[in-house]
């Protein structure tokens, strides 16, 4: 039997997490308060990869869309997790997931903070290149999402859900971990191409599909591996059948 990764993720309570999402909503609400009344009727709303502007809507978009996303996002997943079938790992598997989205998300909010706020800072004319700054938000978040992805245990919503990997511990667990090494890499990658204008979007998201497309064919890889080796493919829960 291949060994099961046991390394767990350092407990954040519900609660702080809970505080810390709702401290970021309030960021956003006050920087939307705060901003609203300065701003015109219409203003941009879709800039395109080369970061010029190609949609116009009401000011709203701008300001208020960011915090209701967040409370809405955090919501629907937390939702999710906890009604999600039972596969795996029983409840301290779950409760582990909570942990590492919890992680995530977290960084995904921060993120979408600083899209707010840089935004903002182009509709008020200061001298902003949004699509350097999204690029490199984006790889940011590729490197947090990759150092927390090989510790998300077996779920039915939340990482890399294939045939393969939902019915074997074993094969999620590799196929998370690999997972979570090709987003490191190519945060790290898009770091540098934030600061290449003519590639710099395309080239982070090109590279975001090609890991999922080798995550993907990684995971059907080790399953078939396992079958071969005349190895039960379906390995115990990852916390040791807690």
């Amino acid at each position: 039997m291949d060994p099961i990764n046991t390394e767990k993720v350092k407990p954040l309570s519900s609660r702080s997490t809970q505080i810390f999402v709702l401290a970021i909503i309030g960021v956003q609400l006050l920087i939307a308060l705060l901003t609203y009344p300065f701003l015109p009727d219409r203003v941009p709303t879709h800039w395109n990869a080369a970061g010029q502007v190609n949609g116009y809507g009401a000011k709203w978009v701008d300001t208020f869309l960011f915090p209701v996303l967040t409370l809405g996002i955090y919501i629907l997943i937390r939702a999710l997790l906890s009604i999600s079938p039972r596969i795996g790992s029983e409840s301290g598997g779950r409760r582990a997931n909570v942990e590492v989205v919890d992680r995530i998300l977290i960084s995904v909010f921060l993120v979408m903070l600083m899209i707010q706020l840089t935004i903002l800072a182009v509709l008020f004319h200061l001298p902003v290149d949004i699509s350097f700054v999204i690029c490199l938000l984006l790889s940011v978040m590729l490197l947090a999402m990759g150092n927390y992805l090989g510790k998300l245990r077996r779920n039915f919503w939340a990482g890399i859900r294939t045939p393969w990997t939902l019915v074997s511990d074993t094969v999620w667990e590799r196929t998370h971990r690999f997972a979570g090494w090709l987003f490191v890499g190519t945060g790290v990658v898009g770091i540098v191409l934030s600061f290449i204008p003519s590639i710099r979007i395309w080239g982070v998201v090109g590279l975001l599909l090609l890991d999922v497309v080798l995550a993907v064919v990684y995971s059907y890889v080790i399953y078939q591996r396992l079958e071969e080796s005349g190895r039960n493919p379906v390995s115990p829960p990852f916390d040791g059948g807690a």
